[in-house]
């Protein structure tokens, strides 16, 4: 039997930022919790857009509501302490996106903060294409 080289689990739920699932935020293009997995906690998206949407949202949410605009203050809020080293998610993602940490960053950068967290969050990149669109669907401002 060949080796067969599994997707990441935010890939194969759709959801490359690893969104908890929680029936109540009932996010366009969810369709339940993950399957297949010992303990399920992730929510699983119709396209990956529509997880990439989701990620956005929260992002923009982040921004807006409580004022997050560094890489350090989303971050530390997407990948609390205590499950992930903050700091050094902060730091990989920061200096991809060629800022400091603790630099503002402002909403039309919030595709290429995605692109660079769903590196961090499953090893590999999703495209442009994609990330870009979800967070068209978002709302997110390019301008």
């Amino acid at each position: 039997m060949a080796n067969q080289v599994r997707e990441p689990r935010g890939f194969r739920n759709n959801n490359p930022l690893n969104i908890d699932y929680n029936k109540a935020n009932d996010w366009d293009g969810q369709i339940g919790i993950e399957k297949g997995v010992s303990s399920p906690r992730f929510a699983r998206f119709s396209s990956m857009e529509y997880g990439v949407r989701a990620a956005a949202k929260l992002i923009q949410n982040y921004m807006n509501r409580y004022g997050l605009r560094t890489v350090y203050g989303i971050v530390s809020r997407w990948a609390p302490s205590v499950e992930n080293d903050t700091h050094a998610y902060a730091e990989h993602v920061a200096h991809k996106l060629g800022v400091s940490p603790y630099e503002p960053i402002q909403e039309l950068d919030i595709p290429e903060l995605l692109y660079h967290m769903i590196k961090h969050e499953n090893g590999k990149y999703l495209d442009m294409v994609t990330v870009t669109k979800g967070a068209r669907m978002a709302g997110v401002s390019f301008v």
